[in-house]
């Protein structure tokens, strides 16, 4: 061996060495919190805390499984609609953390899909996104830090993937700074059951799905049964959502409900009646929101088959309503695709809504839910 080629050596180990230890130092200057660990309950945006560690993050308690579609229990293991509202007055936060599934999807980016979404809550209650350097690798990181010093935070929110599961994740705050996550305590929480549009498809990044967004601007617990291609108000999850002591009842399924094949008007007619008395009977005094499909508008594409048919269902809908109202039903109400108001510019595929979508869907909502709950819009 030559003597440059033995410096050459030298120097790459005692480089490498440099970095191991660099890397370690800044690793044991952090101490990490694992919601799944802690000695109380911290994931909100459930309506069921699961103990058991498999299906931890599972929006819909375990012993639904045997009683729901594979489907459904599959997409439920998605975290869509969970967060940790944490305090603390580090200087940098870390995010670290594995999934189960693939990383992307065609119709969303890997942010949506798969990335977490940081938010900071200041003194006067408003609401900033928090800009995060990214990696997704075999284990996905994000790194928070030079925050604006000129904003006073009182918390923090960590949106959970849409389409993803964590196998593990953890937060890390150097061990300096002092570190608190808020215990879950999800009280008349709002809950929705619906499809894909409220799982999450095709917002940018977790905090710009509209049920998150509008978990903000109403300052509510929010439950996002959003079940890709599966909000079809089906018996077992309606008897789950009857578990809940909820403030509002909202069925949004209307999307999964246009196949004109599978599904005749008197079914659809039949199911959205079932669900609607299901839930009075158990709940006679809680308010029920019932959507129609928000790309049922004449001309919103050009694609008239397409259209026709979210018009079609969104009509059964109506005039469903309208019966249930006429049988001296109280406390129900609807929210028309004309309310949510999309454009040809509102969607990505003329079906899921874009960042523009998702904000018209918060935004329509925050007005009905605010109407129905007595409360002023802001």
């Amino acid at each position: 061996m030559t003597k440059s080629i033995s410096l050459k050596i030298q120097f790459l180990v005692c480089t490498l060495c440099f970095f191991s230890a660099s890397y370690a130092q800044k690793n044991t200057d952090f101490k990490w919190f694992n919601p799944r660990s802690n000695d109380y309950t911290t994931l909100k945006g459930k309506a069921w805390q699961n103990t058991d560690s498999a299906n931890y993050f599972t929006r819909i308690p375990a012993k639904a499984e045997k009683n729901v579609r594979d489907a459904v229990w599959n997409l439920a293991k998605n975290t869509a609609g969970e967060y940790l509202d944490f305090v603390t007055n580090a200087s940098q936060i870390r995010v670290n953390y594995q999934v189960t599934g693939g990383k992307s999807m065609e119709n969303m980016v890997t942010i949506g899909v798969s990335g977490v979404d940081l938010y900071a809550q200041d003194t006067k209650n408003n609401w900033h996104w928090v800009k995060g350097a990214y990696s997704f690798g075999d284990t996905i990181s994000f790194k928070y830090q030079n925050f604006d010093s000129t904003v006073n935070i009182k918390k923090y929110r960590l949106y959970l993937p849409l389409y993803n599961t964590p196998k593990w994740l953890k937060i890390g705050v150097e061990k300096k700074f002092d570190f608190k996550v808020e215990m879950a305590d999800e009280k008349l929480p709002l809950v929705f059951y619906g499809t894909s549009i409220m799982q999450g498809a095709s917002a940018s990044r977790p905090g710009l799905a509209w049920s998150n967004i509008l978990g903000r601007k109403l300052n509510k617990p929010v439950i996002n049964l959003g079940f890709s291609g599966n909000g079809r108000l089906e018996k077992p999850l309606i008897d789950l959502i009857n578990e809940i002591d909820a403030q509002l009842f909202v069925l949004d399924c209307q999307p999964n409900l246009h196949d004109k094949k599978t599904y005749s008007e008197t079914e659809i007619e039949t199911r959205i009646v079932n669900a609607v008395n299901d839930l009075k009977q158990k709940h006679p005094k809680v308010p029920i929101l019932l959507v129609e499909h928000s790309g049922g508008l004449a001309h919103l594409n050009l694609d008239s088959e397409l259209t026709g048919r979210y018009i079609w269902t969104s009509k059964i809908l109506s005039n469903t309503y309208q019966k249930l109202k006429k049988e001296g039903n109280k406390n129900i109400f609807i929210l028309t695709a004309q309310q949510i108001g999309f454009t040809d510019e509102s969607t990505i595929d003329g079906t899921h809504p874009n960042d523009l979508g998702m904000m018209q869907y918060a935004d329509a909502y925050q007005k009905i839910i605010n109407k129905i709950l007595g409360q002023k819009n802001q």
